[in-house]
């Protein structure tokens, strides 16, 4: 069972208040400009716990086919590389993981704390993207999912 739009309005965390999720070109779902946003704005501030990558997998791994449906896409373990061996890991789904890669960004991650920062201005209904390469990805990852899109 593919989550719906509805279920994503009402499950999702709402850590990004200027957006909200939709259908995009990019792939599958992505977050959309609500309002004006402008360049410099701070679309929100990250957290989570901060877990080896080792670590991270190992929970993965432990979950799989745990998770009943439809909240197995609730549970998500989105992250963010801090380092090539540390992540900041939210266990559960939240709108920043609906912000698709694209390598002609609106958005960057800035640091400490971690937060999303509009680098250029964003017209209301246009997607929110983030260049993923950015992030100090391990290198294992960009050999195997990361590279299938970066």
């Amino acid at each position: 069972m593919q989550l719906d739009y509805q279920f994503l309005q009402k499950n999702i965390i709402d850590n990004i208040p200027q957006g909200y999720i939709a259908h995009s070109e990019i792939h599958g779902y992505g977050l959309f400009a609500k309002v004006d946003i402008y360049k410099g704005d701070i679309l929100c501030i990250l957290d989570g716990q901060i877990i080896s990558w080792d670590i991270y997998q190992t929970l993965v791994d432990s979950l799989k086919n745990k998770v009943h449906k439809p909240y197995e896409q609730y549970f998500f373990m989105e992250w963010n590389a801090l380092d090539e061996t540390t992540l900041l890991v939210r266990t559960l789904r939240t709108k920043y993981s609906y912000i698709n890669h694209d390598r002609n960004p609106n958005v960057q991650l800035k640091k400490y704390p971690l937060k999303i920062i509009a680098i250029r201005d964003i017209q209301k209904g246009t997607e929110i993207t983030l260049d993923y390469r950015c992030e100090p990805l391990n290198p294992d990852y960009l050999k195997t999912h990361g590279a299938t899109y970066l």
